[in-house]
């Protein structure tokens, strides 16, 4: 059934406009509702005589799956669905905001890549909804970027279910014949049974195209099959993803099903984690130093030559790095903890770690943390590190270090020197109040 602006439905309700796109299994088509006054999406599907489960047709078993969905922020919405002699419709709520493949195309072509906050965002949103979903007692099958929908404020919308089946279903091998693999579990296109982790794949394909621009493998079929056997997709070229993100999808991405995470709620809650340790820390990074925290533009005091005559050997060059950052953490442990961040200026300008190793070729973040592992077990004891918690994370086109310190259960000393933390500067103790302290403080 081809329809054409200015053609009506259901008894003059719907007025189509334009037609927003076209597909395999239907089209689609931009209308008017006259009843409601507002814009809908109208799905004319293509062919209808498929038999689903419980021996419906496609379009009345979609709008079956949506309707046990109910209303979800993250779900479209359907407001008809009907068959007849000439079609099977099914009329939606538009979305206005584009699709996914949208998006991330315009950010391709405009050579700047999704903000990790948009990234993060987008991620969390598809998630709840593939957790309402499972919920429900049905697997999507069809999550990939034109699936994911924006509606005028930027919220997702998960689109499309004729693909979808119950939990449990055990012959997917219709699946398997699918043209279209990139986004689809290789479990599902070697034909055996699927559970959650099945969207879960589909969801970190969905997402390495979010942060790459392109798709995690690309190419015919045989040429995406042979990719997935050769191993992961390759790494994702950016320096601005949070560590525990990167480490999220590759774990989603995993052949192997028994490596992904276990659930959508699994995967929420590591989202929520990150992008909570993400407003943590933009909250630190707006705070005045205190008792509690510090900030270190780079993690040791920079040495100029000599001067004329002098010499440096390494047991004289010791004394004159008394590393600030050092007597730092050992306040911390020794008093009541706290936050020291490297790479950031006391006027909180971000300068990056990377001003520790300016002319470094290799990695500045693995360099800078054997630095840091290397400084903290010589100088405050090995025993020093059970209460320190060094996260790296890129911010602002830099690298930052953020050291949460928990008090020790016992003394730190740097050298002979003990030192502890007042208001919001570093102290060191004379010999008498040093073991005035340690006696006080731990007996």
């Amino acid at each position: 059934m081809d329809l054409r602006p200015g053609d009506v439905l259901r008894d003059g309700r719907y007025e189509v406009q334009r037609q927003l796109r076209q597909a395999a299994d239907k089209s689609v088509y931009l209308g008017y509702d006259h009843k409601f006054d507002c814009q809908v999406a109208i799905d004319i599907f293509a062919s209808n005589a498929l038999t689903m489960p419980g021996g419906l047709t496609v379009s009345a078993w979609e709008a079956r799956v949506l309707g046990r969905l109910g209303d979800h922020p993250n779900i479209a919405r359907v407001i008809d669905q009907w068959e007849d002699d000439q079609a099977a419709v099914m009329v939606s709520r538009y979305l206005p905001g584009g699709s996914l493949l949208e998006l991330i195309s315009q950010s391709r072509e405009s050579g700047q890549d999704l903000p990790v906050e948009r990234l993060l965002q987008i991620a969390t949103e598809i998630c709840h909804g593939l957790a309402h979903i499972h919920s429900r007692g049905i697997l999507y099958l069809d999550l990939q970027p034109p699936n994911v929908l924006f509606d005028e404020l930027g919220t997702v919308h998960l689109v499309d279910f004729d693909t979808a089946v119950p939990l449990g279903q055990s012959d997917l091998s219709h699946l398997a014949r699918r043209p279209a693999i990139v986004y689809m579990a290789p479990e599902l296109i070697e034909g055996g049974e699927a559970d959650e982790r099945a969207d879960l794949y589909s969801l970190g394909a969905t997402i390495y195209e979010m942060a790459a621009g392109r798709a995690a493998f690309a190419g015919s079929r045989e040429e995406t099959l042979a990719a997935r056997r050769a191993g992961p997709p390759a790494p994702l070229e950016r320096d601005d993803l949070p560590a525990a993100f990167y480490a999220l999808v590759f774990d989603l991405v995993s052949a192997e099903r028994e490596r992904r995470p276990a659930s959508a709620a699994e995967v929420l809650q590591r989202l929520e984690g990150i992008r909570a340790a993400r407003a943590d820390l933009q909250k630190l990074l707006a705070s005045d130093e205190s008792a509690m925290l510090e900030f270190k533009s780079v993690l040791r005091v920079p040495v100029g030559p000599p001067k004329p005559g002098g010499s440096r050997s390494p047991e004289r060059l010791e004394p004159i790095l008394r590393y600030p950052a050092l007597k730092s953490m050992a306040a911390f442990l020794n008093t009541d903890g706290g936050t020291l961040i490297i790479g950031v200026t006391d006027d909180r300008r971000v300068v990056g770690i990377e001003a520790d190793f300016p002319h470094h070729k290799g990695s500045v973040h693995d360099a800078w943390r054997l630095a840091f592992d290397g400084l903290v077990s010589r100088y405050l004891g090995g025993e020093a590190m059970n209460f320190i918690d060094l996260q790296v994370e890129p911010w602002q086109g830099r690298t930052i270090a953020i050291i949460r310190c928990s008090p020790s259960r016992e003394p730190v000393w740097l050298g002979d020197e003990l030192y502890v933390r007042r208001t919001a500067s570093t102290e060191k103790l004379s010999t008498r109040h040093a073991l005035a302290w340690c006696r006080q403080r731990w007996g």
